[in-house]
Order: C-alpha cells, then structure tokens, then sequence
C-alpha cells in the first residue's frame, strides 16, 4: 500500500516522492508476495492535487535540473503503473487533479466516493497536459476529454464513474471494509479483485449518467473542431444557457496558448500509442518551462497574496495563429529525449478496460455490426439485446444498464429493422 503523506500541501507530488514510489513498485511487482498494489491518500486531500509545480517553478528559476528531472522520472513511474501485471488499485476518496492522473487514470482499477473531485486545470496556470492525459482523454466517451481538458470543469462523485473517470463507485464509508477485504486476498487474478470491488459498490440512483443529455449532446457539437475558434464560434451559435455562458467564460480565463497546444496535441494523440503520447508530452513540457504563460500562471494562482488574475501573453486566441503553434511548438524537438524504463507499450486500448463501464463506441459498434464479435450473429438490433449483451459482458456489473441505456436514447433511433445509429454531422 502506498499513502501519499504530504496533508500540508494536499498530496501535491514532489521528486522525492516519485523516487519512493518507483522502486518500490517495481519491487512489489516482481514479488510473489505482493498480490494486489494500493494507492491512496490521506488528510483532508485524501487523494492528490496534482504535481507541486510551484515547487518545480521555483527549481526552474534557479536552473536546479531537478525541474526536468521530475518530469522525467514520473514518466517513467506512469509507464511502469500502466503496464504493470500486479493489480493496482486506486482510491479517489478526494482531490484526483491534473497531474494526479498518472497515479491513476491508467491502472485497471479506480474507485470513486462521493467525495470525489477531478479535474484538469492546466491551461488555467498556463501549463500543459501531463502523465499520459493525452492517451486517456480522446478515449472519453465523444468530446468529454477535450472538454474537461478545454474548461478544466470539475467531475464530482458519481459524474466521474459513468463519465469513465472511475470504474467503480464506492461510498467512503465502505473503504475501510474494502481495504480489508483486499488485504486478505490471496490471488492477483484481476476478475477476482473486480468480483470483489463490486461487493462493496453502492447502486444509487443518479438523474443523470456523468452529464445530462442536453449537456453530453451540446459537448459533442461544440468541441468536436480542430480550432479553439471554432470551438467558442460553435459555443456561440447555440441557444444561450447559463451552461454555454460558464463554459464560454471558463474557457476565455484560460492562457491562449495553452489552450491551442492542448486542443492539437488531444487530436494528434488519438492516433499514437502510450509511450508516444508520453514522449510528445514530455517535449512540449520543456518548451513550457521556460514560457511567460507558465511563469506568470503558477506565480498568480500560487505564489501571489493574494491570488491574482494572471496576464497572459499572447492574451487572446486573435493574437495566435496555427503556424505560431507549429513553429514554437511542434515543429523542433525539445533538447532532451525521454528515456523510458520499459519497452512495454500500450498501442489502442488499456488491457484491462472491460473493468470500467461500456464506453459509447463500443455501444455504436454493437448497434452497427462494426465490431469483430458480431460479424457470425449480426449486429444487435434492439435495446434490450443491446443492453443484455454488455450487462453479460460486464458480469452484472452496476451501472452497465444506466450507461447503456443513456447512450441508445441518445445516439439511436428506432427503425423498421431495428436501432439505427444517428449520423453526424
């Protein structure tokens, strides 16, 4: 079991806490003792708020290379937490923030409580996604990761499981218990730990399945562009709700150029493996180590007495262009290559996805016959087949039936042979 121990600065990572967690990963994952890997937090943060990148502003201002060095080595220690074999398990009872994803978001096993609070909030301090955000993210259901990577919203409790966040919802009360049960265990076979998970998961009901409908539908429309203009544009041409002004408004408070680079690494991402994703991310973090953006960003939300309205330079989407993008950012690699620990990648899919829910392109490949599984018996032309399949699938797991249900009442219409895919347009 790992504690993340540092309540004064809510869990923030530093360096020397990556290098205590990184050896002894690799020892338990070697261990035939170790049977199943616990990471979690305590004091009020109770789980992490992402890197300390004040501290590691403060490093950059110094030219102390433990700057780079603490990306470097957390690098390697997501990749070592993505491609483990000993089951890991993650409780999010709390903060789970921007770069407390690579603790996370990779592992076969994430539980959710009500206390639960995600979030991506990089491009408001002017920094860059990190620790494989951008291999997670285009794997969201539709447009939800650019979204919450765009307005660094927050996912609460419950939202975060049906979202995909999370794969299972646990009440915080039942942790104690669910600790214990896994201590006791003495398999690592992951079915068994799922098979165990879900004993202790509360099925609440919930009006609404991560966003409402009406949400989920506007998000696909409006951040599915390639520009953060048209993004905004789209935004505008929709009927105006307090939703569109406050998404409108978070993204305007975000830096330009962090918003820019973010949006066309998300859509480059789609197409390459983890350590790919994690190698771009890596040169793009050096070039932001020495941006005004960055500096500026972290000075105003953590530095300054208070906290300020940052200055950010460009100061306007109007002032950037594509171009601008690929030259400062794109087009020159960084001077340092991120060397890896292992060879071991992960090319399309995470190897234990079929623990979380169903995720909408699966659904669209059951309802259209796309899938490999359905080339001898067809594809699943009516609702409840379509939900019996993946509830089958998923061994009764909760939520599977609310998920899937969410996702044909919104994406499918019903015709004379059965459900029909909604074309997009």
């Amino acid at each position: 079991m790992f504690i993340l121990n540092r309540p004064e600065k809510l869990n923030a990572l530093n360096l020397g806490m990556i290098r205590n967690i990184e050896p002894q990963l690799k020892a338990w994952e070697v261990s035939k003792l170790a049977k199943v890997i616990l990471m979690k937090g305590t004091g009020s943060g109770k789980f992490c708020v992402g890197d300390d990148i004040s501290e590691v502003l403060l490093k950059v201002k110094s030219k102390d290379p433990d700057a780079l060095y603490f990306f470097q080595e957390k690098f390697g220690l997501v990749q070592t937490i993505a491609t483990l074999n000993t089951p890991y398990v993650a409780i999010l009872d709390g903060y789970a923030l921007g770069g407390a994803t690579g603790l996370f978001v990779h592992c076969p096993f994430r539980i959710a409580t009500e206390k639960t609070i995600f979030s991506l909030p990089e491009a408001s301090i002017g920094a860059f996604l990190s620790s494989g955000s951008s291999f997670f993210l285009p794997k969201l259901d539709g447009e939800t990761g650019t979204y919450l990577a765009l307005t660094g919203d927050r996912l609460q409790g419950i939202d975060t499981f049906f979202a995909g966040i999370a794969t299972h919802y646990v009440p915080s009360s039942r942790l104690s218990a669910l600790e214990d049960r896994l201590i006791d265990l003495e398999t690592s076979e992951h079915e068994i730990i799922q098979r165990v998970l879900e004993e202790f998961v509360d099925p609440v009901a919930t009006d609404k399945i991560g966003f409402t409908p009406v949400v989920r539908e506007t998000i696909d429309r409006c951040f599915k562009y390639d520009s953060v203009d048209e993004i905004i544009g789209a935004l505008e041409n929709e009927k105006s709700t307090t939703w569109i002004r406050e998404t409108k408004k978070k993204i305007m408070s975000m830096s330009p150029t962090s918003l820019c680079v973010t949006l066309k690494t998300l859509r480059k991402a789609q197409f390459m493996s983890f350590n790919a994703c994690l190698k771009l991310e890596f040169d793009l973090i050096q070039k932001y180590l020495v941006t005004k953006d960055f500096h500026e960003g972290v000075i105003a939300a953590f530095l300054s007495r208070p906290r300020r309205k940052p200055q950010w330079q460009p100061s306007s989407l109007e002032e950037i262009t594509d171009d601008d993008i690929d030259q400062l950012y794109f087009n020159e690699p960084s001077p340092n290559a991120l060397t890896l620990p292992s060879r071991l990648d992960i090319i399309d899919q995470y190897p234990y996805s079929r623990f979380a829910l169903p995720t909408e392109d699966e659904v669209r490949r059951a309802v259209t016959g796309e899938g490999a599984e359905f080339g001898f018996e067809g594809r699943l032309k009516e609702e409840n087949d379509v939900i019996e399949w993946f509830e089958k699938g998923h061994k009764r797991k909760w939520g599977v039936k609310e998920k899937v249900l969410d996702i044909l009442r919104r994406k499918t219409v019903s015709t004379e042979d059965g459900l029909a895919w909604k074309r997009t347009l």
